[in-house]
C-alpha cells in the first residue's frame, strides 16, 4: 500500500478492530503496548530503520492506530444496557411500517414512556431517569395477529410518519450468553435500534404524519405486486431492497446452502447494476447531467434499501467512479473503499464488529485487489470474455471472505462458487428489469409486464438453485478453524500480494534482529549470575556459537527457545483436568453437553424444533463446532417432547456419534413423537439405540461415570406420562456429583426415591424447567445442593413457577437460569467446583 491515505485509513480500522475484539480486562495492556510503540517512534534513531530522514508519516500512522483502538474499545459503551419493561404506555413516531401475513413490523422513535397500571407499584425513584433515557431511542415494533389471525384495527390503518400511542412490552437485548451465538444487541446497535417493542392490543392514532418518499415508493411497489404469489414477490422485494422479512424460511435456506444468500443484503452488485441501468437510460443527456442524474439515482436507491453499510460502501465507490469521469477518468478505487469503511467506522464505531460490514468490505477488497491478479493467470485466458471478469471477481470475493463465513456460520457451500457465477447474470437481469418496473410503478399497466418478466426469471433461478441445493454435499458444516487458520489464510494472501522474496527477506531481517537482541539480553543476564554459573553459561554459549552454521546463525537456538516458551505456556502438564458440564442456552428446552478431561463429549438432548426454527441446527450444532467438537461419544435423549428431542436430527446428521441412548420405555418408543424426533434408521434398527433404565452405568474417562436413576419402570396414568418416563442421570467425578433430571415430575421423583439410591448431589438441575408439578418438597428437602440451575426460555407455561423459585430462595440456595444468565458452565476439578455464567441477569420492572 503505497497510498498514504490508504495506510492511515487501514491503521484506523486495524486499531478499531483490535480495540473492539480485545477482551476488556486486557485492553489496558493493549493500550499500554500502543503507547510504548508511540514513544519508541518519537525517540526513534534514524539509523535503526528509516535512514537519516525522519518520516512523520509513521507518527501519523501510530496516531491513527491509537485513535482507532480507543474508539473501538469504547464502542460497546454506546449500547444501551439490557432491560425489560413488561407493561408500558408508549407514544412515538412510526418511521417504517409494513403489513405481513401474520404480523405487522416497523420501527418507532419513542417520544414518551409511561408505566402501565400493573407496573406502577414496582417503579423506583430512578424510573424518571429511565423514562428520560428511553425518550428519543428507536425500537423495532412488532404487532402480532390475534387468535383470529387478524391485526388489531387501528394498526391496519396507520402508516409511516404517524404518531401513535399503545401499550407494549419493551425489551433491550441481553448480552450474548453463549460463545459464538448471534449478538442481537450489536445487530440492533449497528442499525440504530435500541431493542424491541411488542404491542399489546390496539393503537391510538394521536396525529397523522407525512410518510417519507422512499416508504411511499416501496408501498407502491408492494401494492402493484399484490396480484402475484406473496412467496415469490417476497423474494423479489428482497432482491430489490434487501428486505428479507417476507421471504419464506425454506427459500432462504436454499439460498444459504448454495452460497448466494447475499443477494438479499442489497450490496455492491445491486449498486453496480443500478449504476449501469441509470447510465444506459440517461445516455442521451450531456455527460455532466448524466453523471449528476446517476448519482441521484444511486442515493435514492441507497435510501430505498435503508442505508445499510454494504449499500453505503458501494454507493460511495460508485459516486467516486462517476466523479472520476469529470476529471481524468482515473479513480483510486481502493482509497475510496478504505475512505468509505473509515467513514462508517467513525460515524458508528460498532460497525467494525458487524458481520455484514466485514463481509461487504472483505468482498469489495478482494474484487478490487485480487481480481486483476487472478485475471493474469493463464487459465482465465481460456474463459470467454463475457464470463471472465464474473468468474475472477466471484473467486476473488470468496477467497477474501472465506474465513469470515466459516467462523460466522460454520458452514461451507461447496457449490457456492458455481452458483454465484450463474446467479450473477440471472439476478442482474431480474434486478434491472424489476427496477424499471419500480420506476414505472405509478402505473400498473406499465409496470406489470416488467414485474412479470422478473418473476419468470426468478422462477427459473429458484428452480436451478433448488436442484443445486439438493445435490449431495452441496454444503458442509465445519469446525471453528481458530486463529491459526486466519493467520495462514490471510498470511498466504499477503505473501502473494507483497511477493515471496520480500516477505522472506523481512522475516530473515527480523529473525537476525531478534537473535542479536536475545544474545545481548542473555549476556546481561549471565553477568548477574554467580561466578560458577556465569563461567558455565559463557562456555556453553561459546560452544553453541562455534558448533555449526545453524547454531552460528542462531536459528536453531531461537527455534528451541521459542519451542521451550510454547511448552511452558501451553503443555500437557499445565492443562486442567476439569470435567465440564454445559447447559446450553436453547430457550425453552434442554441441551446439556458433558466434556471429560480427555475431551470426550456426550450430549444430553438437543433443544426444540419448530416449523420456523430448529435449535439443533441454529444453536446446538454451531456451539459444538465453535467448541471444536467433531465427534460425540453418545447422544442421550431424555424423552420425546419436542423441546428436548427436536434438534436431534440436525446434530446426528452432521456430527458422527458412536451411539444414541433413550429411556427403556418399551412400546412408548413406537409413538409418533419418538418417530418424528429420531432419524428413520434409528427407529427401524434397534441396534442403533441403547435402552437405558435405572441401575445402568455409563463409564466415561478419568474416573467419571453416569449413573442412571430412572426410569425404573414404565409409568402410566400420571399427570404427564412423557415427563414421568424421562431419562434421569447422576454424573459422578472426583467425589462430586451433578443430578440431571430432564422433565421428571412428582410421580417419577417418588419412584426414584423408592429405589433407595443416594439422591444427595452438589449441583441440581431443576426438573421440567421449574414447573410446579416437579415441586415435591419432601423429596427436595432430602438433598442439599450447592447450586440449582434451570434451563428455560420464553414460554406460556409460567416456567419457572414462583413456587419453585420461592422454595430455593427460602433455602438460601443460589439459582442460575439460562434465560437470565445465558449458557451455564459447571467445572469439576481437583480444585473444587466452579459455575461460570454466560452473562449477568438483567433488570425487570
Amino acid at each position: 500500500m503505497k497510498d498514504t491515505w490508504i495506510r492511515r485509513s487501514a491503521a484506523l480500522l486495524i486499531g478499531g478492530m483490535v480495540g473492539a475484539y480485545l477482551p476488556e480486562p486486557t485492553r489496558i495492556w493493549g493500550l499500554a503496548f500502543l503507547v510504548l510503540i508511540g514513544v519508541r517512534l518519537v525517540l526513534w534513531r534514524p539509523r535503526d530503520f528509516f535512514g537519516r530522514v525522519f518520516r512523520p508519516e509513521i507518527v501519523l500512522l501510530g496516531a491513527s492506530l491509537l485513535f482507532g483502538f480507543v474508539y473501538g474499545a469504547l464502542a460497546d459503551r454506546t449500547l444501551p444496557e439490557p432491560l425489560i419493561l413488561d407493561h408500558v404506555e408508549i407514544v412515538g413516531l412510526l418511521q417504517d411500517w409494513n403489513m405481513l401475513e401474520d404480523k405487522a413490523v416497523g420501527t418507532l422513535r419513542v417520544e414518551k414512556v409511561e408505566p402501565g397500571a400493573d407496573t406502577q407499584k414496582n417503579l423506583s425513584n430512578t424510573q424518571a431517569d429511565l423514562r428520560q433515557e428511553l425518550k428519543g431511542q428507536t425500537y423495532r415494533l412488532t404487532v402480532y395477529a390475534n387468535k383470529l389471525g387478524e391485526i388489531p384495527g387501528e394498526w391496519k390503518r396507520v402508516q409511516s410518519g404517524d404518531h401513535v400511542s399503545f401499550q407494549a412490552r419493551l425489551e433491550r437485548p441481553k448480552l450474548v450468553g453463549t460463545p459464538g451465538a448471534f449478538d442481537l444487541r450489536l445487530y440492533y446497535g449497528v442499525r440504530g435500534l435500541s431493542g424491541t417493542l411488542n404491542a399489546k392490543g390496539d393503537a391510538v392514532l394521536t396525529s397523522v404524519g407525512e410518510p417519507s418518499l422512499t416508504w411511499k415508493i416501496r408501498q407502491q411497489v408492494r401494492s402493484q405486486l399484490e396480484g402475484w404469489d406473496p412467496k415469490e414477490t417476497g423474494v423479489l422485494e428482497g432482491i430489490f431492497f434487501g428486505d428479507s422479512s417476507r421471504i419464506p424460511e425454506q427459500v432462504q435456506e436454499r439460498y444459504k446452502v448454495t452460497g448466494v444468500l447475499h443477494v438479499f443484503a442489497a450490496s455492491g452488485s445491486n449498486v453496480a447494476f443500478v449504476l449501469a441501468l441509470s447510465w444506459m437510460l440517461l445516455s442521451l443527456l450531456s455527460q455532466r447531467i448524466r453523471i449528476s442524474g446517476t448519482i441521484l439515482v444511486l442515493l435514492l436507491y441507497a435510501a430505498l434499501c435503508g442505508g445499510n453499510a454494504p449499500i453505503i460502501r458501494a454507493t460511495v465507490l460508485g459516486i467516486a467512479v462517476l466523479l472520476g469521469r469529470l476529471g481524468r477518468g482515473q479513480v483510486a478505487t481502493l482509497r475510496w473503499l478504505f475512505f468509505a469503511a473509515a467513514g462508517l467506522f467513525i460515524q458508528n464505531p460498532l460497525i467494525i464488529q458487524d458481520l455484514g460490514f466485514q463481509l461487504s468490505f472483505a468482498a469489495a477488497w478482494g474484487i478490487v485487489v485480487l481480481t486483476p491478479r487472478i485475471l493474469k493467470r493463464a487459465l482465465f485466458e481460456r474463459i470467454p470474455t463475457l464470463f471472465r471478469f464474473a468468474v475472477a471477481g466471484t473467486l476473488a470475493a470468496q477467497v477474501a471472505t472465506l474465513p469470515l463465513l466459516i467462523s460466522a456460520f460454520h458452514r461451507l457451500s461447496l457449490i457456492g462458487f458455481f452458483a454465484n457465477v450463474f446467479i450473477l447474470f440471472i439476478l442482474g437481469s431480474v434486478l434491472e428489469v424489476g427496477l424499471i418496473g419500480v420506476v414505472l410503478s405509478f402505473s400498473g399497466f406499465l409496470s406489470a409486464p416488467l414485474f412479470q418478466v422478473s418473476l419468470w426469471l426468478l422462477a427459473g433461478t429458484n428452480g436451478m438453485l433448488k436442484v443445486l441445493a439438493e445435490l449431495p454435499y452441496a454444503d458442509v458444516w465445519v469446525l471453528n478453524p481458530g486463529p491459526l487458520f486466519w493467520l495462514i489464510w490471510y498470511g498466504g494472501i499477503g505473501t502473494v500480494l507483497w511477493g515471496k522474496e520480500r516477505v522472506l527477506f523481512i522475516v530473515k531481517v527480523r529473525m537476525l534482529h531478534f537473535g542479536s537482541g536475545s544474545k545481548i539480553m542473555a549476556g546481561k543476564i549471565v553477568e548477574q549470575c554467580p561466578a560458577g554459573i556465569r563461567r558455565t553459561a559463557q562456555g556453553l554459549m561459546v560452544e553453541i556459537s562455534s558448533s555449526s552454521s545453524m547454531f552460528r546463525h542462531g536459528l536453531l537456538a531461537r527455534l528451541g527457545g521459542a519451542l521451550l516458551i510454547f511448552l511452558l505456556l501451553w503443555s500437557p502438564w499445565n492443562s486442567q483436568n476439569d470435567l465440564e458440564v454445559v447447559m446450553i442456552d436453547v430457550g425453552q428446552g434442554d441441551a446439556i453437553l458433558i466434556q471429560t478431561p480427555k475431551k470426550h463429549a456426550i450430549l444430553l438432548d438437543a433443544g426444540p424444533r419448530s416449523e420456523r426454527f430448529d435449535v439443533g441446527e441454529r444453536i446446538v450444532l454451531p456451539y459444538l463446532l465453535e467448541r471444536g467438537i467433531r465427534h460425540l461419544d453418545a447422544l442421550l435423549i431424555t424423552h420425546e417432547h419436542q423441546d428436548h428431542i427436536g434438534g436431534v436430527r440436525a446434530v446426528l446428521a452432521n456430527i458422527p456419534t458412536d451411539w444414541v441412548g433413550v429411556p427403556a420405555v418399551g412400546a412408548r418408543l413406537e409413538n409418533e413423537e419418538w418417530k418424528d424426533g429420531l432419524p428413520f434408521e434409528l427407529t427401524q434398527y434397534s441396534e442403533g439405540l441403547s435402552m437405558l433404565q435405572a441401575g445402568d452405568r455409563i463409564d466415561l474417562d478419568s474416573g467419571a461415570w453416569l449413573e442412571v436413576l430412572g426410569p425404573h419402570q414404565v409409568l402410566t396414568g400420571t399427570h404427564s406420562d412423557q415427563n414421568n418416563n424421562s431419562l434421569v442421570l447422576k454424573l459422578h467425578y472426583l467425589g462430586q456429583s451433578v443430578m440431571l433430571t430432564a422433565d421428571m415430575e412428582q410421580e417419577e421423583m417418588e419412584e426414584i426415591a423408592e429405589t433407595g439410591v443416594d439422591l444427595e448431589t452438589d449441583l441440581f438441575k431443576e426438573p421440567h424447567h421449574g414447573s410446579r408439578f416437579s415441586l415435591d418438597r419432601p423429596w427436595l428437602d432430602g438433598i442439599h445442593p450447592q447450586a440449582v440451575w434451570i434451563s428455560v426460555g420464553k414460554n406460556t407455561f409460567g416456567h419457572p413457577s414462583p413456587e419453585v423459585l420461592g422454595y430455593w430462595e427460602e433455602r438460601h440456595i443460589p439459582v442460575f437460569r439460562t434465560d437470565e444468565n445465558g449458557t451455564l458452565n459447571f467445572l469439576i476439578g481437583e480444585r473444587g467446583m466452579e459455575i461460570v455464567t454466560g452473562r449477568q441477569s438483567i433488570p425487570r420492572y
